[in-house]
């Protein structure tokens, strides 16, 4: 995600389950075709409250969805779609990265110098804070299970910072070549990262921290979305299109070995997130305005081959709807975002401004076959 002060998180993120990324489907399967797919809104759950948000966490096995309001924490029965807690206690969070078999979820802040909170997942309680000095914007963030580390890229001194799950310590961090966006592991020591103002993807070591490649994707502007098909070492990336966020954007397929571009997929206006579920073979990616100014839209591809890719999906959600969460169980899409979304004045340094959403109308948006 590019840079947003306190208003631009009303809108994206993925934060995507590391559990995305242990398994693949070994063969590939023909795609139903258009509505035969069954992909339709499942429900939306109002949720209110207050504050921004931005990325959508899930954790399949608790059944658990988490959402950053910037200074606190929703946490949500996915079953039930009621609140289990609203930890407060936050400045400027953006998401999560869950790490259940050390009992911690690792949140970067937003301060004027980054600030890293650690979470106890069974008490909900904050248990710690990691100062970050010098380096600024705490955005994005991912869970490597190979290194059993958390990633939190610093997005405005162009660094990630890497947080031991055991340990609970900050062991290091990763100098990029430029603004960090969304990144994901490949399982195997790798982490894949957008360089979003480059039109580039970066490969670091998980353990060293070493940077690996840089592959440039000129196509792909403002890359905002990150996922991967692990077991086919196929990238998806997620690209706006537009500097000012206005037209359809792409969803670019990239070789994870050698940064060649396999493929593009026409997308919608404004995504935020992009997700690959390795039980279903589908590629999925949320969109803040389907077209019509009034609503979002969530698309959907399966993954026939490596470089095939059959559109099996179109479902639309409430405008803003950008940011993506998976439960890699049910196979669940999950999105945020507000219902009624007043409409503001243009003006002549921002002649296209987006509406000025209604907390109090806040949602969870859930979406499956």
């Amino acid at each position: 995600m590019t840079h947003r002060g306190f208003l631009g998180l009303f809108c994206w993120a993925c934060v995507l389950a590391s559990s995305l990324l242990l398994v693949s489907p070994a063969v590939f399967h023909a795609a139903p075709q258009g509505s035969a797919s069954g992909y339709h809104l499942i429900r939306n759950v109002l949720l209110g409250g207050t504050g921004g948000w931005d990325y959508v966490s899930v954790d399949p096995d608790a059944k658990r969805v988490y959402l950053a309001r910037s200074t606190d924490m929703m946490v949500i029965d996915e079953v039930t779609g009621k609140v289990i807690a609203d930890v407060p206690g936050f400045k400027g969070i953006h998401g999560i990265v869950l790490a259940p078999e050390f009992n911690v979820g690792i949140l970067g802040g937003n301060d004027s110098d980054a600030l890293i909170y650690l979470l106890d997942l069974k008490t909900l309680k904050i248990t710690g804070q990691i100062p970050v000095p010098g380096a600024k914007d705490a955005d994005s963030l991912m869970y490597d299970p190979a290194s059993k580390r958390g990633f939190i890229n610093t997005a405005m001194t162009n660094n990630v910072q890497a947080v031991d799950a055991a340990t609970k310590k900050l062991v290091g961090a990763v100098t990029l070549p430029g603004r960090p966006e969304a990144m994901v592991p490949d399982g195997k020591g790798s982490m894949f990262v957008q360089i979003t103002d480059k039109s580039s993807v970066t490969e670091y070591d998980t353990k060293t921290l070493a940077v690996k490649n840089t592959w440039s994707v000129p196509t792909c502007v403002r890359g905002v979305g990150l996922s991967m098909d692990p077991a086919h070492r196929r990238l998806f990336l997620g690209c706006q299109n537009a500097a000012n966020d206005t037209k359809p954007g792409r969803v670019i397929v990239v070789d994870a070995d050698n940064g060649k571009v396999i493929t593009t997929l026409p997308n919608a206006i404004g995504c935020d997130g992009v997700g690959f579920d390795p039980g279903t073979g589908n590629v999925v990616a949320t969109n803040r305005d389907g077209g019509d100014g009034q609503h979002g839209v969530t698309l959907i591809w399966h993954e026939d081959s490596p470089d095939k890719y059959t559109k099996v999906g179109e479902v639309q959600t409430i405008y803003g709807a950008r940011t993506i969460g998976l439960d890699t169980k049910t196979h669940h899409i999950f999105s945020a975002s507000t219902e009624q979304n007043d409409p503001v004045p243009p003006t002549a340094a921002n002649p296209t401004p987006r509406p000025k959403p209604m907390p109090s109308t806040f949602m969870l948006v859930e979406i499956g076959q």
